[in-house]
């Protein structure tokens, strides 16, 4: 299977991006300085006394993200695994979609025939 990245427009619609083949992302860019239109809460957060909060918030979620990872990539070996076996059961193709039946014609409802109304 494959992998998209897409990112939402100024029009408020997904688009892909095509030929992006891995995300980094980090936390050391730079801070900007307060700004006098931010609530009293956001600017709090840019002072020396919230930044250990900050840094205090930052660790949890990178420490979080080091314990999640092995969970993670079992769960997409194991997608990964499964998604085989559907393609080899000719059941999905390269893509993840369904392919159509092959025990009923294609004019024939996968539901049987229709109920009689008397």
């Amino acid at each position: 299977m494959t992998a998209r990245l897409e990112a939402l427009g100024d029009d408020g619609e997904w688009h892909e991006i095509p030929g992006v083949t891995s995300v980094e992302l980090r936390a050391d860019i730079p801070e900007p300085p307060p700004a006098p239109e931010r609530t009293p809460l956001l600017q709090l957060h840019h002072t020396e006394q919230g930044r250990a909060a900050r840094d205090a918030a930052i660790a949890f979620v990178w420490a979080y993200a080091e314990a999640v990872r092995p969970v993670v990539e079992a769960l997409a070996r194991g997608i990964e695994t499964y998604g085989q076996a559907l393609r080899q059961a000719g059941l999905i193709d390269q893509e993840g979609r369904p392919v159509a039946r092959r025990d009923r014609p294609a004019w024939q409802s996968p539901y049987g025939p229709p109920t009689r109304r008397r």
